[in-house]
């Protein structure tokens, strides 16, 4: 055997000799940890459900293209498939299409006989990878992922699209299944994924789901540690993007109209009376105009509601605004029994 066909098969060998050696990217270990679960499971056709949760903007991305064009190379001399699914096709699949690409041009052992089958199709040898749109209205019957499904952004894809569409596709091989994705409500496809796969680990004591937070991060990257901790500094640490895209945290508790620093201000200041009052009208009067997303952090902007959907600046009320508050206050005073509601 050459020592040019030793090296290469020596390069091919394991996932971080390839990315680091022919790609020149050496990837970091809470990147290389999970790619060594989805590998056995394909390898050794498990057929697991792997569940992969990062901090955002800390290289999901980059391990996913890495991961392709090392599963193209590996089975090349087979005819297999590999679906990877984005929410939309515009930008997000154009995009991951567009960083696969990239890295196999850069790869030394790719950059020569990749080719491009179609607008989201590419491959190497036999093995195919297809690029399909997550959106509820996007036609994807008949691919088949005979070799790896990539749910990616799962956190914004139906899981009735999934269960519909998508999860079919592994049936002919039972194949491994990749769920990717930024944490959000226990509602998303993410978080169902995720809790069955923690379900499956007690069973046998597989590892299927890999979490990773700014914490994990910071100890490898320092400068993205230095990042959330400005972002923590303007929004506050328990603002809803912080605690799910840097923290991995669910925010259920806070998806409702009404979470608890809401409720907190609808009490009011005048006298309160355990029990009603006999010859008194009482009235709780709600504002219905939508979710106050943009005023989670009430340290910071206390009751006004810069996130309302009914279009209203929080800081100028329009002309006339305290004069027609005050007749409306009068109006229902009248109805009241002539007390005006404190």
């Amino acid at each position: 055997m050459s020592t040019l066909v030793q090296t290469i098969k020596t390069i091919g060998r394991t996932f971080d000799n390839y990315t680091s050696r022919a790609g020149g990217i050496k990837m970091r270990l809470y990147q290389l940890e999970p790619a060594k679960a989805i590998l056995n499971s394909i390898i050794k056709k498990l057929g697991h459900t792997i569940v992969l949760i990062i901090s955002r903007q800390a290289g999901k991305d980059e391990l996913l293209a890495n991961l392709l064009s090392y599963l193209l190379t590996l089975f090349a001399h087979r005819e297999v498939g590999i679906v990877v699914v984005n929410p939309t096709y515009k930008p997000q699949t154009i995009n991951a299409i567009m960083r696969l690409e990239s890295k196999l041009k850069a790869n030394l052992l790719t950059k020569a006989i990749w080719k491009k089958r179609s607008d989201y199709m590419r491959m190497i040898g036999q093995a195919v990878v297809s690029f399909l749109s997550g959106d509820a209205s996007a036609n994807v019957v008949g691919a088949v992922a005979s070799l790896l499904l990539a749910i990616n952004e799962a956190q914004d894809i139906s899981p009735a699209k999934y269960d519909k569409d998508f999860a079919p596709m592994v049936a002919s091989t039972n194949a491994t299944r990749l769920i990717v994705g930024t944490t959000w409500t226990s509602r998303t496809l993410l978080a169902r994924e995720e809790d069955a796969a923690r379900e499956a680990e007690k069973k046998d004591g597989i590892k299927r789901v890999f979490v990773y937070d700014s914490n994990a991060v910071r100890k490898i990257v320092p400068a993205y540690g230095d990042f959330v901790d400005s972002e923590i500094a303007k929004l506050g640490r328990e603002h809803p993007l912080i605690k799910t895209q840097y923290f991995c945290e669910r925010i259920d508790s806070q998806a409702g109209m009404f979470n608890a620093g809401r409720r907190a201000l609808m009490q009011g200041d005048q006298p309160g009376h355990e029990t009603a009052q006999e010859g008194f009208v009482y009235a709780f009067i709600v504002d219905v105009a939508g979710q106050d997303e943009a005023s989670m952090n009430l340290d910071e902007v206390g009751a006004r509601n810069p996130g309302r959907d009914d279009g209203a600046r929080p800081h100028d009320p329009p002309p006339g605004a305290a004069r027609e508050g005050r007749d409306a206050a009068d109006r229902a005073a009248r109805c009241l029994g002539g007390r005006r509601p404190g």
